[in-house]
């Protein structure tokens, strides 16, 4: 009996303390950059976290009693520190639960915490995305608000991370209207206001590499173009080697491009219109398996984004079947020196005036929308 009121009384003295500390929780700031529909993307500076990581699931709510013990003078110096708000929780990885402390202390300055269980780190300053959510948070309606963050970043292409977080505020003394968020952080340029995306590269064949280059230098979104060879069976081949047609490449254009400014099925498209997909080994007066029609995947999305609108040309655009090669991506080998910014460079070649030319400004009409002096709709020619 006397053991069972030891426990009642101990238990009433945490939540006394917790209650008096988290009352006067100082709540950490952070910048609000942008909203997006009930999403806001925030800037966090540097941040130190005293953290724990139960042993399994079932002991998360032991977490909070551990750190606790640690502010409340469980540590080297005897000394209670002041509880911020929120409280981290990441039951997506590991079940770790974090206080964030006070700005005014450093990794040095910091008590040490006498359970050793109980980790010091610096985390770095980070952009994340927030979606916010009120009352008691448990496993099932944590798990639909990640679904929903999720979806309204991949709604928007925003690109994040997996390091998804729970922000709890007020806590343990509020239990109703609590305000609790889930987060994860996000790629953020500052400079445009846009959200940023990793670079993607294509690569296409539709001719001669010259006229490729020509056309998609000028694309809205489209960071780079290099001709090249792909599709052979030798490594480093010449371009006298590849105009044989012994070595099976064909001429190639490297695209890589910012998926955050221009789609890959609108690149497609755009490839579609800039040669004759309908004829083999020839584009016009260039004939020879070089000049194929190709394009390479490098994943399972591309193939069935390639084939997709293959399908819907087939059907809507071209009288004939289009004939162009697809095929799972090996090597590029960048072309000679001379062929890289070859119509930039002798504009008024033969060649470049009588071919790539009259290809270039017809696209540049029909293709308004894609052009970079240019920015309307993001409306599809077709």
């Amino acid at each position: 009996m006397l053991k069972f009121f030891a426990i009642i009384s101990s238990s009433l003295i945490f939540v006394y303390f917790a209650f008096y500390f988290f009352l006067k929780a100082e709540e950490n700031d952070y910048q609000v950059l942008k909203i997006v529909d009930e999403v806001e993307i925030r800037q966090y500076d540097e941040m130190i976290y005293a953290s724990y990581t139960p042993k399994n699931e079932s002991n998360r709510s032991s977490s909070f009693k551990v750190i606790a013990n640690y502010i409340f003078g469980g540590n080297n110096a005897n000394e209670e520190i002041s509880m911020t708000s929120p409280v981290v929780m990441k039951p997506f990885d590991n079940h770790e639960m974090a206080f964030i402390m006070p700005n005014h202390y450093t990794l040095s300055s910091l008590p040490k915490p006498d359970n050793s269980q109980i980790k010091i780190s610096k985390v770095s300053s980070s952009i994340k995305a927030a979606i916010r959510y009120s009352g008691y948070s448990n496993a099932k309606i944590e798990n639909k608000k990640k679904e929903e963050l999720t979806s309204i970043l991949n709604a928007r292409e925003i690109v994040h991370e997996n390091d998804f977080e729970i922000l709890v505020y007020n806590s343990p003394y509020k239990v109703f209207n609590r305000r609790n968020e889930v987060v994860v952080s996000v790629n953020y340029n500052n400079k445009t206001n846009n959200m940023s995306h990793k670079n993607e590269i294509l690569y296409v064949g539709g001719g001669c590499f010259w006229c490729i280059e020509a056309v998609f230098q000028d694309v809205i979104g489209v960071e780079k173009v290099v001709s090249g060879y792909s599709g052979g069976h030798i490594k480093n081949p010449t371009y006298d080697q590849v105009s044989s047609g012994r070595t099976k490449h064909a001429e190639v254009c490297e695209i890589t491009y910012n998926p955050s400014a221009i789609k890959l099925e609108q690149l497609l498209k755009i490839f579609f219109a800039s040669h004759d997909p309908t004829t083999i080994d020839r584009q016009g007066n260039d004939v020879g398996p070089h000049y194929r029609s190709i394009l390479f995947f490098s994943d399972s999305n591309q193939k069935k984004i390639i084939k997709k609108i293959i399908n819907e040309l087939n059907e809507n655009v071209f009288d004939h079947k289009i004939v162009t090669q697809v095929q799972s991506f090996d090597a590029f080998y960048k072309a000679e020196t001379y062929h890289q910014d070859y119509y930039q460079n002798n504009k008024y070649a033969p060649y470049c005036s009588y071919v790539i030319s009259p290809k270039v400004e017809k696209l540049k009409k029909n293709l308004v929308n894609f052009i970079n002096n240019k920015f309307k709709n993001w409306e599809i020619f077709y």
